[in-house]
C-alpha cells in the first residue's frame, strides 16, 4: 500500500507561496500553521491553528493584534522578548498596557497560568513577523514598480539616438532585474526567537506526530536544532541526501508543473518518499537503509533532469535526520519545556536553499 509523505512547514506562520511551492514537487500534502482566524486550504497546501481557542480568547487574541498593527516598532527589540497577553484585567489588555507591565519580565507563579502566557507570547511574536513580512512585501513590491518605471524613463529619454546604443534595452532590463531582487533592509525578527515562539505551538499540536517532515527555507534553522540534538543525544544530525528541484513562482501554473513532475517522476519519487518514512519510523538508521536512500536519491534526481535543463530557477532541498529524537522534542528542548521522552523515532528536516 502506498503512504503518503505529509510535510510541516517552519518556522513561519501563513507563508508566502513561493516559498512553499518547491516542496509541494516532492510532498504529498503539505501544511502550515496558521494564527487563529486564518486558517486558510487550497488544492496545493493547507493552513490550520495548531492551538484551540474559545471564541473569547480567539476575538481576544485578534483584538490584540490589531492593536499592534501601526505599534510594531514598540514592541520589536527587547519588549517583545516579553509580550504576552498578560492575565489581569482583559480591559487593559492594550498595547499601552503590555508595554507598561511586560518589562518587569514577571512571570506567574502557577505553571498553567505560565504556560498559557507562554502561548499567548509566541502567538503574538508570530503574528509580529507576519507584519513585518507583509510589510516587506509591499515595500520590495513598490521599490520594483518605482525602479521598473525608472528603467522605462531611462529608456525613453535615449531611444532616439542611433544604433550605438542597442545596449540600452539590456541596461533597462539590467535595472529591472536588480530591483525585483533589492529589498528594503530594515529590522528583521532574530530567526532563534520566532522558532521558539513556533516551537511553543507545534509542542502542543495533535497532529504532530502524524507529519514526519518538517521543511524550511531558513537554513539557519538546522543549525538550532543541531545544538539542541547534540545537547540531548551528544552527536550530530545526520544529512542524507539532496534533491535539486525546479522553483516557479507563477502561481497559477504551479499546479500544472507538480501534476507533470509527478507523471515523469513516478515510481522514483515514491520509492524515495517510503524510505524517507522508513528513516523517521526507526530509532536508528543503518548503513543499508542510507545506502538505498541515497540511490534513491540519485534515481530522483536523474528523473528530474528534464525539469532543470536551460532552467536558471534551481534549488537544493538537503535532508537531515536527528537519529532517534523526535523533532517535537528538539523544539520541547529548544522552548525549555519540560517533556518525556515519546516513542523512538528519527526527526526529519529538509532545508531548501
Amino acid at each position: 500500500m502506498t503512504q503518503s509523505l505529509n510535510a510541516l512547514f517552519s518556522p513561519e506562520t501563513s507563508p508566502h507561496p513561493a516559498d512553499l511551492q518547491p516542496f509541494r514537487l516532492l510532498c504529498d500534502a503539505l501544511f502550515f500553521y496558521a494564527l487563529p482566524g486564518k486558517a486558510e486550504q487550497q488544492e496545493l497546501w493547507t493552513g490550520y491553528t495548531p492551538v484551540h481557542l474559545s471564541g473569547e480568547e480567539q476575538a481576544r487574541f485578534q483584538s490584540l493584534a490589531q492593536e499592534i498593527k501601526g505599534h510594531e516598532a514598540e514592541f520589536h527589540g527587547g519588549l517583545l522578548a516579553s509580550l504576552s497577553a498578560g492575565h489581569g484585567d482583559r480591559d487593559e489588555a492594550s498595547v499601552g498596557s503590555l508595554a507598561s507591565r511586560l518589562r518587569s519580565e514577571a512571570k506567574p507563579a502557577d505553571p498553567q497560568k505560565a504556560k498559557d502566557e507562554a502561548l499567548w507570547r509566541a502567538m503574538l511574536i508570530l503574528k509580529l513577523a507576519e507584519m513585518y513580512r507583509e510589510e516587506e512585501r509591499e515595500i520590495a513590491q513598490g521599490f520594483t514598480a518605482l525602479s521598473g518605471k525608472e528603467a522605462d524613463l531611462f529608456a525613453a529619454i535615449r531611444g532616439g539616438e542611433t544604433e550605438e546604443e542597442e545596449g540600452d534595452e539590456e541596461e533597462a532590463q539590467t535595472l529591472r532585474e536588480l530591483a525585483a531582487t533589492t529589498t528594503m533592509s530594515g529590522p528583521t525578527l532574530n530567526l532563534a526567537r520566532l522558532a521558539k515562539a513556533w516551537g511553543h505551538l507545534y509542542t502542543r499540536d495533535p497532529k504532530a506526530p502524524e507529519i514526519p517532515l518538517l521543511v524550511t527555507t531558513h537554513e539557519e534553522l538546522q543549525g538550532l536544532l543541531a545544538e539542541e540534538y547534540e545537547t540531548l543525544t551528544g552527536n550530530s544530525p545526520r544529512q542524507l541526501v539532496s534533491l535539486a528541484l525546479p522553483t516557479q513562482t507563477e502561481n497559477g501554473e504551479y499546479g500544472a508543473l507538480v501534476d507533470k513532475f509527478a507523471a515523469a517522476t513516478g515510481d522514483s519519487k515514491e520509492h524515495f518518499n517510503r524510505l524517507l518514512m522508513d528513516v523517521a519510523a526507526s530509532g536508528s538508521l543503518s548503513a543499508e537503509l542510507l545506502a538505498e536512500l541515497q540511490g534513491a536519491g540519485n534515481d530522483l534526481n536523474r528523473a528530474a533532469l528534464p525539469f532543470l535543463q536551460g532552467s536558471q530557477n534551481e534549488k537544493a532541498l538537503r535532508f537531515y535526520a536527528y537519529e532517534g529524537t523526535s523533532l517535537i522534542d528538539l523544539f520541547a528542548n529548544l522552548c525549555g519545556e519540560s517533556r518525556t521522552p515519546t516513542v523512538t523515532a528519527t526527526g526529519l528536516l529538509a532545508v531548501l536553499n
